[in-house]
């Protein structure tokens, strides 16, 4: 018994335990503090942590506490949205506290060892690897097994949207380099003496800010938009708490709740009304009685926008599929749907659920989805046409995948985002949500529409910039007039090849020398 609690203290040592708070320093960053400070404070530190150390076990374990600390301050919230069902869900609070950080964590000491393996001597080439390697593994974990880009470095720069009009040009990740660069600029000046390139790089780094800075005041241009004032948006957030939303005695309540908040002001100048995901909480196709209700919220010669569920049904009748959907209805009926496409991991459907199932693990999994493989996945990015715009739908969590949102065939005019953040309570996570959704609007240059059941609903113009809002936790409506941008971005047109060129500039100065001998005669 002594034993293993010697070798316990072993494990969580002092070096460990102090990484592990400068990674849960690093997320007041982010969303809704905007404390860039802390990044600079806790990255450098975390770097020096690991100038200090040899041994590959050991980095790992840096980098590994790093990241728990990290993302256990940065997701917590997911444990929030499990004490909404506590009875069914709540055993798995310890899942969302320990083991998923944990998983994420290995990013960062994957991280750790692979920067310790290049063996630099400058201090600005370290930097330079340093953010290279946290560019690669922030890739990968956003991609990787279905992937998970929260809080990816470069969301610290919204502190202040003219260091994010960047993104314009590199997206997030480009966004993710520099933060890295500049949160590591202290460390050029640790060292008494400081060499010609390390005071070179510092003075780059300089240059770079003000920049970036002036490149953000000159690219956020009114007379790059245009306002169509003949259509005009109606935003509406009903407030429904996530622990009444699918009570059977509550459900009509609700619906009843958002028609009435919908016609509380007159319809008759508005194009669109926007519903949150499954604000609409019945399945559409199978209650045609539901549409007179619905008709009732659409405007004359507009559409209503609605999330809701779709179903499919095989040869018995009985369902063989259902989708999280987004459906556009006009005063005919159901003019076009979008069904979601990018899932949440044991949220909507659980991963290799045959093998599962195979297991006998199907009360598992059931316990997870409340109900079997959960919803399925729709075919990808699409441009819905209403008379009046174009819009590119996105439900929820999908808003955070950079380079899934748009149909590149298709430039929408509108980024709509139906989400639900009453999960999640006055945590930081409806906040995180929000301001990655903004993201992706300086990223295309797309306006952006948001609306939630409760959470933060608001219109974005292309630059990031909140025209209206409805805040968390509250009840309302905002009418406001479309914005439309018809300059697409570099990184709406290019995509990852400037961020490309970009990494390929900055692996100029990693390049071995040949060391010049002077032969002496």
């Amino acid at each position: 018994m002594t034993s293993k609690f010697m070798s316990g203290i072993k494990f969580f040592t002092k070096q460990r335990m102090l990484v592990l708070l400068a990674g849960a320093f690093l997320s007041l960053a982010f969303a809704p503090v905007y404390f860039f400070v802390a990044a600079i404070i806790s990255l450098s530190f975390f770097y020096l942590a690991l100038e200090q150390e040899n041994r590959p076990k050991e980095i790992f374990w840096l980098g590994f506490f790093f990241g728990f600390g990290h993302f256990l301050s940065g997701i917590y919230w997911i444990a929030i949205s499990l004490t909404v069902d506590a009875r069914q869900f709540g055993w798995l609070i310890p899942f969302a506290l320990v083991i998923i950080p944990s998983i994420l964590a290995v990013y960062l000491g994957l991280f750790a060892l692979t920067y310790k393996k290049l063996l630099f001597t400058e201090t600005y080439q370290k930097i330079l690897s340093f953010a290279l390697c946290w560019l690669l593994f922030e890739v990968l974990r956003a991609n990787l097994l279905s992937g998970f880009p929260w809080n990816l470095l470069g969301y610290a720069w919204m502190f202040d949207l003219h260091f994010t009009q960047l993104a314009s040009v590199f997206g997030i990740y480009g966004l993710s380099f520099f933060a890295v660069l500049v949160a590591l600029f202290p460390v050029l000046f640790w060292k008494r003496k400081s060499s010609f390139g390390n005071k070179i790089f510092a003075a780059f780094l300089s240059i770079f800010l003000i920049g970036n800075l002036t490149f953000g005041y000159f690219a956020i241009d009114d007379k790059k938009l245009l306002r169509d004032e003949k259509t005009k948006l109606r935003l509406v957030q009903a407030n429904v708490k996530q622990e009444i939303k699918w009570e059977e005695n509550q459900k009509y309540q609700n619906f009843l709740k958002t028609i009435l908040l919908t016609n509380s002001k007159n319809l008759d100048d508005i194009k669109a009304v926007i519903w949150a995901e499954t604000s609409t909480p019945y399945v559409i196709d199978d209650n045609p009685g539901l549409l007179d209700h619905l008709k009732s919220a659409v405007p004359k010669n507009g559409v209503l926008i609605t999330g809701a569920l779709r179903v499919a049904y095989d040869e018995r009748k009985k369902v063989s599929d259902v989708w999280n959907s987004i459906f556009v209805i006009n005063e005919k009926g159901v003019s076009q749907h979008y069904d979601k496409n990018h899932l949440v991991p044991f949220g909507e459907y659980v991963p290799f659920h045959r093998f599962l199932s195979f297991l006998f693990l199907d009360t598992f999994i059931d316990k997870i989805t409340g109900g079997g493989k959960g919803f399925s996945e729709g075919e990808g990015a699409q441009t819905l046409m209403t008379e009046n715009f174009s819009f590119s739908p996105l439900i929820c969590y999908e808003v955070i995948f950079s380079s899934e949102i748009v149909n590149k065939n298709h430039r929408p005019d509108l980024l709509v985002n139906l989400t639900n953040d009453a999960w999640f309570g006055r945590s930081s996570g409806p906040y995180q949500h929000f301001d990655m959704a903004r993201m992706r609007a300086i990223e295309y240059g797309i306006p952006l529409v948001r609306v939630a059941g409760t959470g933060i609903s608001a219109f974005v113009d292309p630059f990031g910039r909140i025209i209206a809002k409805i805040d968390l936790n509250h009840e309302g409506i905002v009418d406001v007039v479309l914005i439309k941008n018809s300059e697409p971005t570099i990184y709406a047109t290019y995509g990852l090849l400037p961020l490309m060129a970009l990494i390929a500039l900055a692996m100029i100065p990693l390049i071995p020398r040949k060391k010049q001998k002077n032969d002496m005669r």
